[in-house]
C-alpha cells in the first residue's frame, strides 16, 4: 500500500514540477514579454518566486518518493554504488534518467537561487541585469528540454515493454 501512496505522489509532484516549468516558459514569459519592462519584471518575479516555493517542494517529494521506489525493487547501497542494480533494461533507463534529473536539479538550482533573484534585482545597471536576465532564460529553457526527456524516459521505466 505505501508503495502505491509513493507512486500516486510521485506522479503528482511530477505534473506539479513539469506543468509549472511548462507554464511559466511557454505561457507566462511569451504573455510577459509584451508588458512595460517594470511590470515584466514584477510578474516573472512574482510568478518565480511563488513557483519557487511550489516546485521546489514537489522535487523533495519526488526524491523522498522516487528513493523509496527504488528501495522497493530491489536497490541497495552496495547495488547502486557497483551499478549492479543498473543492469536490467527499465533500471538502465533508470540511470539516465536519474542523470537527467541531477543535471536538472544544478540548473534549476543555479536558475531559480542565483540567476533568477539577480535579474529581477533592481538598482544593477541595465546590462548587467539583462545579462542575468538571459542566462536565467536560456538556463529556463534547458530545464524545459530536460523535463520533457525526463518525462519520456519516466514512461519506459514504468513500462519496460515498450523497450
Amino acid at each position: 500500500m505505501l508503495y502505491k501512496i509513493c507512486v500516486i505522489l510521485h506522479v503528482l509532484s511530477a505534473v506539479t514540477w513539469v506543468g509549472g516549468v511548462l507554464f511559466i516558459g511557454m505561457i507566462a514569459v511569451p504573455a510577459a514579454r509584451k508588458l512595460e519592462p517594470d511590470l515584466k519584471r514584477e510578474l516573472l518575479t512574482n510568478l518565480g518566486n511563488r513557483f519557487r516555493t511550489v516546485g521546489w517542494s514537489a522535487l523533495a517529494i519526488l526524491l523522498l518518493t522516487g528513493s523509496y521506489m527504488i528501495w522497493f525493487w530491489g536497490a541497495r547501497l552496495h547495488n547502486l554504488l557497483d551499478l549492479s542494480f543498473f543492469q536490467a533494461p527499465h533500471t538502465a533507463v533508470l540511470s539516465q534518467k536519474l542523470l537527467l534529473v541531477a543535471t536538472m536539479l544544478v540548473i534549476s538550482g543555479i536558475h531559480d537561487w542565483y540567476l533568477g533573484p539577480r535579474a529581477a534585482q533592481p538598482g544593477l545597471d541595465p546590462a548587467t541585469t539583462e545579462r542575468y536576465r538571459k542566462l536565467a532564460s536560456y538556463l529556463g529553457r534547458i530545464t524545459g528540454l530536460l523535463v520533457i526527456l525526463i518525462v519520456i524516459l519516466a514512461t519506459f521505466v514504468a513500462r519496460p515493454w515498450t523497450l
